[in-house]
């Protein structure tokens, strides 16, 4: 910063009148000896109170110095210097507090302690002290509130939010307690590189009554220090009856320069000599310690530190003329209405006059006359409402959404995930608050482009799903399990306990109504089917579809054929209950839980007694689904969580299990973590190269998780679109059931008697 001019800005404003000095302000000037770390530190404070105990300007003057003072002892890093300050000034405010308890009457110091050195900026915030820094880049809206605290003097312990960032010229910084709400980053980053007077003028318009910021900004020169003001009309008219050239900046001096007596020379920036209506002026400083005015802050007090009204005594309301308890409000009350009675009629009789010229109205019947009496003030206050409460939406809408615009420009520039995260949910948490009031095109974009980040740091991939069958099914239909070949979809409607066949036309999925697979083929011998699973291709008897019935009966289902019967052959032990099954390379499995087991048909022997996979030594009445690859069985618990078991043929090395087998994480930022999944999965599929992986279904959001196999990384999820997700196309239900195209080009997902599919990029 040695070639760096810095521009100083006071914006205060009250009550519609704006101000020349800033409360709270405070320009340090180094020490001959500073501590260590401190030589080249230039220290700004500013301190707003906010509560109802105002400090008189004396002695926030006071305090402030002393302030500076503990910066400039405190040896060390800026954030340990900057730190001393905080918790010198929340130990002073946490005194004030407590003399002035019994009489209900606190202040909460919202502190910005702004340090410059070389190009370096560190700033510290403690309370609701907000800034923004506008650079080439955009603007960015520096507010956490979770780690700035509620502010000084209400507890020990300090909480302080610090930020660090790199400057340069035409760098600008604002601070601000209670910013307007059209100070938001996509509107100040369009202000960079304007001049100070532009930024006041276009950031004054947009205060509204109250205001209390602070502007800083840098501006290549000499490395001077400028205290700027407003100038007044006076002040204007006698600086400038004509052009006149600017003084030599003797009585510039920068604010590393020693303690003496300041020679205040006003005079116009270069800009002002073209532009004799300019209306800021600057001053050299090397040391600022003025008084300044009170100013009540514009922030709200809150409830628990009003004071308690105290009523005057007996004896000063008889010398004020007070009249007895009763009757003030009475007279209040009574001329107020009698006010406002007789403007309403006032407005009626004018409103009727014009309406009906002459002395039409007054001949009007009694009963006509009566009516209008009524209905004209209910009418008004109809009106009235509506416009109040349309007004008033709005007014809250805009003030959300401008808040939702600060902190998107803040998550933007966030680099690490988690941080871009938290910063993005902020952003939905504004835009919730604002489309509770209105939901706008803007608010939509911006929500969308929240949804995109989130997408991009979860690996989340949006699929366009679209009806898969030509035809509904019934409305009682409850699709629970499916499969794909390559040009059919089999579906298990377990309300109506049958298959559902549908062959791949040019416009869609056309369903067979010839296709036989349910309980009761053939007649009297199955009993209600609780599980399908696919065929090997190119089986002897061409079958495509496997079920599974109540009583361990297999159905081999056939396309235009009737299905084939066959009764599974018993285990050695015997049936426990079986509940589910899979297959793989032609072998079937059977889930039984009650015998803790998984039974293995290998290579199609169904009459033949099956072996078990395992035994396993842990309950199995909780797997909701299962799968196998080659020698690796997967099973899914209803918790979520994956139990791998691996067959071994070896009778002195039997299977073994992992369990549970843990998820581990791939997106960014959080690379190896375990993975926890909420809420659980419900259903797995194992697809076979070249794309082999483990696929799972995660209901309610209706999506589709991707990990490797054996060590269950995480690849990403696909879940529908945004816009299709609320649409009418699809259900707002949980999904039932999913499957993939052995290709793993195409998605299918059931919800209730729904089936959808989408192309997957």
């Amino acid at each position: 910063m040695d070639k760096l001019d810095l521009n100083i800005l006071p914006m205060a404003r009250h009550r519609g009148q704006d101000l020349t000095e800033l409360p709270g302000l405070f320009i340090a000037t180094p020490p001959r000896r500073p501590a260590r770390g401190r030589q080249s530190d230039k220290l700004i404070l500013f301190l707003s109170l906010a509560g109802n105990d105002p400090m008189p300007a004396d002695q926030q003057k006071q305090l402030l110095e002393r302030l500076g003072q503990t910066y400039y002892r405190t040896p060390g890093s800026t954030t340990a210097a900057q730190r001393s300050v905080a918790e010198a000034l929340n130990q002073h405010l946490m005194e004030r507090n407590q003399r002035n308890a019994s009489s209900g009457r606190q202040g909460i110091g919202l502190l910005g302690i702004i340090t410059l050195r070389n190009d370096s900026l560190y700033l510290a915030q403690s309370g609701m002290m907000h800034a923004f820094l506008i650079s080439a880049g955009g603007a960015r809206h520096i507010f956490e509130p979770q780690i700035a605290g509620r502010g000084l003097g209400m507890a020990k312990d300090v909480q302080i939010h610090y930020t660090q960032a790199s400057l340069q010229a035409n760098s600008t910084l604002i601070l601000s307690p209670e910013p307007p709400p059209a100070w938001n980053a996509a509107a100040l980053g369009s202000l960079y590189g304007q001049s100070v007077e532009t930024l006041r003028r276009s950031l004054m318009s947009q205060a509204g009554q109250n205001l209390n910021a602070l502007l800083l900004q840098l501006k290549t020169g000499a490395g001077k220090t400028f205290l700027l003001k407003p100038k007044s009309t006076q002040t204007v008219s006698q600086s400038f009856p004509q052009p006149a050239p600017e003084p030599e900046p003797l009585a510039q001096t920068s604010l590393e320069a020693q303690t003496f007596a300041i020679p205040r020379v006003s005079y116009p920036p270069e800009s002002m000599h073209a532009a004799p209506e300019s209306d800021l002026r600057r001053e050299a400083v090397s040391e600022i310690s003025r008084e300044f005015e009170p100013y009540p802050s514009t922030l709200q007090t809150p409830d628990a530190l009003k004071p308690a009204e105290q009523e005057p005594s007996p004896a000063i309301r008889q010398r004020r003329g007070h009249r007895p308890e009763r009757s003030r409000p009475t007279v209040s009350s009574e001329s107020a209405f009698s006010r406002g009675l007789a403007r309403f009629g006032l407005g009626v009789g004018n409103f009727f006059a014009r309406l009906l010229p002459g002395e039409d109205l007054f001949t009007l019947p009694s009963s006509v006359m009566f009516f209008v009496a009524v209905a004209v003030p209910v009418v008004v206050v109809a009106i009235a409402a509506g416009v109040y409460f349309q007004r008033g939406r709005a007014s809250q809408y805009h003030a959300y959404y401008a808040q939702a615009l600060q902190a998107a420009g803040y998550a933007r520039l966030q680099n690490e995930p988690d941080q871009k995260l938290a910063a993005w949910q902020n952003v939905l948490n504004y835009l919730e608050q604002a489309e509770a009031h209105q939901v706008t095109t803007e608010t939509q974009a911006l929500r969308a482009e929240a949804k995109r980040v989130f997408d991009e740091l979860n690996l989340v991939t949006r699929l366009d799903y679209q009806p898969a069958l030509t035809s509904q099914l019934p409305d009682s239909a409850s699709i629970t399990h499916m499969f794909a070949t390559e040009s059919e979809l089999y579906l298990f409607n377990a309300e109506a306990g049958n298959v559902v066949r549908a062959f791949v036309t040019n416009n869609g999925y056309q369903v067979d109504s010839l296709f036989q697979c349910a309980g009761g083929f053939p007649a009297g011998q199955t009993s209600q089917l609780i599980d399908i699973a696919p065929a090997q291709i190119n089986n002897p008897n061409k079958a495509t579809v496997l079920a599974l019935d109540a009583s361990t009966n297999l159905l081999q289902c056939i396309p235009g054929e009737p299905p084939i019967f066959t009764p599974l052959a018993p285990p050695t032990q015997g049936w426990g209950k079986p509940t589910a099954i899979t297959s793989d390379l032609g072998s079937l499995f059977v889930l039984d839980a009650p015998k803790n087991t998984v039974w293995a048909y290998w290579n199609g022997q169904y009459t033949t007694p099956p072996e078990p996979f395992f035994f396993a030594e842990f309950p199995l009445e909780d797997i909701v689904d299962l799968a196998v690859d080659k020698n690796d069985l997967y099973l899914l618990h209803q918790d979520g969580h994956t139990t791998l078991c691996t067959y071994s043929e070896i009778s002195v090395s039997p299977s073994r299990c992992t369990e549970p087998l843990p998820y581990t994480d791939s997106r960014p930022g959080r690379e190896g973590q375990a993975m926890e999944i909420q809420p659980a999965f419900s259903q797995l599929v194992a697809t076979q190269p070249p794309d082999p992986s483990l696929y799972y279904l995660q209901p309610d959001a209706r999506a589709i998780y991707r990990f490797s196999l054996r060590l269950l990384t995480y690849y990403g999820q696909f879940r529908p679109e945004e816009r299709a997700a609320i649409g009418s196309a699809i259900s707002p239900k949980p999904a039932t059931a999913f499957t993939l195209r052995p290709d793993g080009r195409v998605a299918f997902l059931s919800i209730g008697n729904q089936v959808l599919y989408a192309a997957i990029p």
